[in-house]
């Protein structure tokens, strides 16, 4: 037999060093859809294309919160983790302007987990849902040597509301809602022995989405991302997808006293909480400066940060004029640290 063998010297050792060039590398080794899957790998939700005579989409999006790095129960309820865990899908179906209707739960047990926990989870999960009327449709549970819950969920959308990352055009304005670095200065508080305030302690345990008005800003955004990662990678995403930059204006990103208040306590820049922490789970969309003003007769609590451009990247514009080049980093669970 004759042939080629890899001495150790030229096996690949490279560990796993970014969780979106993993992505990357992953996903033309996986088998692909047909021309029903019009969106698979790449943006909040995958789009499915029903039969002809429907203009219904489907949308499936899968989460997993792991023990120790989405969560911690150190300061976390069961409630409060099964709320966040149903939040985390929510929020990406919102993201896609569609809405939520089948759930599928699966859980990695420790054999020391108390049943009480589990069942107050499940009340978590369950309030988390309500409000949409997310059913849980099934999946599965089994013995592991850490908690970990994974959730697939189902939504539909209407075709003339589906909003992708990949649309943003020059021109419009970078708009989100609510406001934004609560949930970080929560954790960073949390993570230092501090008592948060409770709106920042809430923000962090048990977040909300924006399923309430998603389907209102949908008809008239261009690209729309959740707020997941943080701001400038949310950005990122939109901007790599679309092929365009960005401008972030420094002094116009919303952000609630209890965290400014936060980042005094923690001697840090709060703006680095909005553009870094993530875990917000608001909105952040693109919209031409026509459909802005349509929009703001239909709904209150929306800021313009910024607008897209031509020009590649993403630059903080602060109020003296001056920039900086920002990297889109967010939270990254591959990179160094």
């Amino acid at each position: 037999m004759s042939g080629k063998t890899n001495s150790p010297s030229q096996v690949s050792t490279r560990t796993i060093n970014s969780e979106y060039e993993l992505i990357e590398k992953m996903a033309p080794l996986l088998p692909a859809g047909g021309k029903e899957v019009l969106m698979g790998i790449g943006d909040d939700a995958a789009v499915i294309k029903q039969e002809e005579s429907t203009d219904l989409l489907t949308l499936v999006t899968t989460d997993m919160l792991v023990e120790n790095v989405h969560f911690s129960r150190r300061w976390a309820t069961a409630f409060q983790v099964g709320f966040k865990a149903a939040a985390c899908n929510l929020s990406d179906i919102a993201a896609m302007g569609g809405t939520a209707r089948w759930m599928f739960l699966s859980l990695a047990l420790p054999t020391t987990t108390p049943e009480t926990w589990v069942l107050s989870f499940c009340k978590g999960l369950k309030a988390a849902c309500k409000p949409y009327r997310v059913a849980v449709a099934g999946g599965d549970t089994c013995k592991g040597g850490k908690m970990v819950i994974s959730i697939a969920l189902i939504g539909t959308v209407e075709k003339g509301n589906l909003c992708l990352r990949n649309q943003a055009t020059p021109g419009d304005l970078l708009v989100v809602t609510g406001n934004l670095g609560a949930s970080a200065a929560g954790l960073a508080l949390l993570e230092k022995g501090l008592s948060p305030h409770p709106h920042l302690k809430e923000k962090h345990l048990s977040p909300g989405c924006r399923l309430d008005i998603a389907a209102t800003i949908a008809p008239l955004a261009n690209a729309m991302i959740d707020i997941s990662d943080g701001l400038a990678s949310e950005t990122g995403h939109i901007c790599r997808q679309s092929k365009v930059g960005a401008l972030l204006y420094a002094d116009t990103i919303p952000q609630d006293h209890q965290t400014l208040e936060a980042a005094q306590i923690l001697g840090v820049d709060p703006l680095q909480f909005a553009l870094n922490g993530g875990e917000d789970f608001e909105l952040l969309f693109t919209i031409s400066p026509r459909n802005m003003k349509i929009l703001e007769q239909k709904l209150t609590g929306l800021t313009c940060i910024g607008k897209i451009v031509e020009s590649p990247g993403i630059r903080l514009v602060n109020p003296d004029g001056t920039f900086i080049c920002l990297e889109d980093k967010g939270f990254d669970h591959f990179a160094s640290k």
